[in-house]
């Protein structure tokens, strides 16, 4: 919270977002280039994407470099495509960190042990369902497996 005031108190925030703030502080102080150059950006005009991307990471080199560039840093390729002329341009982005979707579960996973009238002994069932089904659906499945 000292060093940035977005994180006092108890507001909740997420991992990625501190670990950026972190890497970004640590590049800041550790970047060799002090004297940042001004960068013009050109377009792929149909050059070769080995070429338009090299030159892309050669610019963004002109201004970072540091051992957080060297490690987290890359660049990532988009494309448009013009919907009246069909031009289309390409560029490399520099990226200090990806966001990757983490999958749900869509089943859940339930134990139930059953323990009939007859005086048997309690048995365990593993019973997986999709997170949406019905109350039904566990007592059918249960019953199908107990017999």
């Amino acid at each position: 919270g000292k060093y940035a005031p977005r994180f006092n108190g108890f507001q909740q925030h997420d991992s990625q977002e501190l670990l950026s703030f972190l890497l970004d502080g640590l590049h800041e102080d550790l970047n060799r280039v002090h004297n940042k150059p001004y960068v013009e950006l050109k377009d792929s005009d149909g050059r070769p994407d080995k070429i338009v991307a090299r030159e892309a990471w050669e610019n963004h080199l002109l201004r970072n470099q540091s051992i957080v560039v060297d490690l987290f840093h890359g660049i990532l390729k988009s494309q448009v495509k013009c919907k009246e002329c069909g031009h289309i341009s390409v560029r490399f982005d520099p990226y200090s960190h990806l966001s990757l979707p983490l999958p749900m579960d869509s089943c859940i996973h339930l134990e139930v042990i059953v323990q009939k009238l007859d005086g048997s002994v309690p048995v365990k069932y593993g019973v997986r369902l999709n997170m949406d089904e019905k109350y039904r659906t566990l007592k059918r499945e249960v019953a199908r497996l107990a017999n």
